[in-house]
């Protein structure tokens, strides 16, 4: 999609069930008052129509990003923790956390996205189901926290989310040197 009235930049591409309307970035952006859901890596026009139709235009009816993940099926239920898990379903299985979770399994599979990056990461700890259904979470989390608080959230690049692991690793090699009592050679570089 091209540029438009409304539209300051250059939409993602509907690469996929391209829906005929005309005007639809500036339409949604519109209805929801000037805010644009399409910052939020993985999420375009045409997904952002369907949360639309799902969710309606007024995310505040959810008191707090967590009521509105919990709706969507995609917070940790109470009989889950680190260390239990019971077999306990949840009724109802609401459409608008499918997207979600399709928007994630797109996002793990990318390859330069911040986003990406992390659900890779804890899908190597965790396993893919877990890692799709907090990614979809978190993308939850900045949907809602957009279209209600109005957050500017753009998009920092793997290169970022890259330097804070390494910036925590360093933390963690500091504290055990530290810890060891180990001598470090001065030629290796500590932070």
């Amino acid at each position: 999609m091209g540029q438009g009235t409304g539209c300051k930049k250059k939409r993602k591409a509907i690469r996929h069930h391209k829906p005929s309307v005309e005007k639809l970035a500036p339409n949604l952006i519109n209805i929801f008052g000037g805010k644009d859901a399409t910052v939020i890596s993985g999420i375009t026009d045409y997904t952002w129509m369907q949360l639309l139709s799902e969710t309606g235009s007024d995310l505040s009816k959810w008191q707090t990003e967590k009521h509105f993940t919990s709706w969507l099926g995609l917070s940790p239920g109470q009989h889950n923790s680190g260390k239990m898990r019971r077999n306990a379903r949840k009724k109802g299985h609401p459409k608008a956390g499918q997207i979600f979770r399709v928007i994630a399994q797109g996002l793990i599979n990318s390859k330069d996205i911040a986003l990406g990056a992390f659900g890779r990461r804890l899908r190597g700890k965790k396993g893919p189901r877990i890692a799709i259904k907090a990614m979809a979470r978190k993308l939850a989390v900045l949907y809602w926290r957009i279209m209600v608080k109005g957050l500017d959230y753009a998009e920092k690049g793997i290169q970022n989310y890259e330097e804070q692991i390494m910036v925590n690793k360093m933390k963690t090699l500091n504290r055990l040197v530290k810890e060891l009592n180990i001598k470090i050679p001065d030629n290796v570089p500590v932070a």
